[in-house]
Parts: structure tokens; sequence; C-alpha cells
């Protein structure tokens, strides 16, 4: 029997998930200062740095602020990610990879040289894992591609290739599943694009044809780039919809209602 490998969280991780339960279980309520830097280090027996990293990463996520000369204040209790997009606009990403299924047509370890890296936006040199394959939507009765996907993924990260579900799941969502890395970022640029005639006939759209490329990059806690994803698609079968609102901060309610 082949024993499956224990995935070991970075020590950051580790002690930032011990503070979310702490104020979870009200050990320091909102609004309240967080114990000094040096205080967190002597607690939890890890060097400055290491609290600092798990501090920056609560924070990302909206349950911490840090002020100079005053301290660290416990913003909310919910640890649920916060993104720059609507979590509607988040959930909407991950059911349309739900919805449809990948079909792999290559895989190989690839070393950003400088056309690849302007590309996804990384350091020259950094090695990723690239898969390139047609999406297609699971309902049989809608037999076009959907787009021609491309996905880097991390080297560090590459292990959540090997999970069957990968060909109809969102692959941060199994990033942060196995890893305990959360996405704290997503960057996503649209543009017209054509249709390359090496991908046309497995679109079956015609070479040169418009289309829509919409590139996603998908940061972790520190900026790290851990994902990016290139979506192709055909003009005439994707459409994109989004609603914006306006934004209300809770310093201006918690203003009205002093």
């Amino acid at each position: 029997m082949v024993k499956s490998k224990v995935v070991r969280q970075p020590l950051y991780m580790q002690v930032a998930h011990r503070l979310i339960k702490a104020i979870d279980n009200k050990k320091f309520a909102v609004g309240s200062l967080l114990p000094t830097e040096e205080e967190l280090c002597a607690e939890f027996s890890v060097s400055r740095h290491t609290i600092r990293e798990a501090i920056r990463h609560m924070r990302a996520q909206g349950l911490l602020s840090a002020r100079r000369g005053v301290g660290t204040r416990v913003e909310a209790i919910n640890n649920q990610p916060r993104y720059s997009q609507s979590l509607h606009s988040l959930s909407a990403l991950a059911q349309y990879a739900n919805k449809t299924v990948l079909d792999v047509v290559s895989s190989k370890r690839v070393t950003a040289d400088a056309n690849l890296a302007e590309m996804l936006g990384s350091r020259v040199g950094k090695t990723w894992v690239h898969v390139g394959g047609v999406r297609r939507p699971t309902d049989k009765s809608k037999k076009a591609a959907t787009s021609w996907t491309d996905i880097y993924v991390d080297k560090a990260f590459s292990g959540v290739l090997k999970d069957s579900s990968v060909p109809r799941t969102a692959i941060y969502t199994l990033i942060e599943r196995k890893y305990g890395e959360a996405v704290v970022e997503i960057q996503q640029d649209i543009k017209a694009a054509l249709v390359p005639k090496e991908h046309a006939l497995a679109l079956g759209a015609k070479p040169n044809s418009p289309a829509l490329l919409i590139t996603r990059r998908y940061f972790g806690t520190g900026g790290r780039l851990m994902e990016v994803t290139m979506n192709l698609h055909p003009a005439d079968r994707f459409q994109y919809s989004m609603r914006l609102k306006r934004d209300v901060l809770k310093k201006e309610l918690a203003k009205k209602s002093a």
C-alpha cells in the first residue's frame, strides 16, 4: 500500500491559522490589539519574520489592520478570503471550471525565458508546469469547445496537477486545499485576439478569426505569483458580463451609527 505524502504548511501559515482560531474563539476581540511582535514570537516560538508573514497574510484577508505607532488591530472574525473582485464573480470562475471539462493535450515543465516571463508577469528563470488543452462544456448537447486553455502552475504547487479532479476543477482551489496557501488577489486582463492556426482545428474555428483572450494571475501572500491561466475563446462562443456596485466603507457606516 502506497502511503500518501503529507504536505506540511509553511510555518507562517500555521501561525496564521492559530491566530485565526484564537480570534474565532474570542481570545482576541474585534477592535482589540494583538500582542506585540516580540510577545507573539515568544508565544509561538518563531522568528519575527514568521510573525510578520502571518500578519501580512491575515491583513490580506481583511482580518487585521496595522498602524505604525499603534499596533495590529483585529478587524473581523470571518476568515473567508477577500478579493478585489466580488465574491460572486470569483465563485463564477470556479463554476465555469465545474461546468466544463479540460481535455489535456500537453503537459510539461518549462523555464521562463524573457518572452514567457513577460507574458506571465514572472521573473526570468522561474520554473513552471504548463498544461494546455481544450475546454468543452459538460452538457453533451453543446459540442463546440468553449476555449483553448493554457495553465501555468508554480512548480512548488505542481502536485495538484496529479489530482484526478483537475479537468473539472479550478486549479487555485486545489492549491488552497492541498497546500493551505490562500489566493489573496486575482489580476484579470481581457483583450481582443485572433485564433492561432495551431489551435484552430482543436477549437473548430477558422484560423485568424476573432477571439477573446482572458488572462488571470493568481497571487498568494507576499505577492507570490502562484498560477496563471489563459483562456482563448472564439468570439461567437463566449460572453463576459459583470455588475459593478459602489463600495460602502465600514468606517463610514461606523461613523453614521455612532
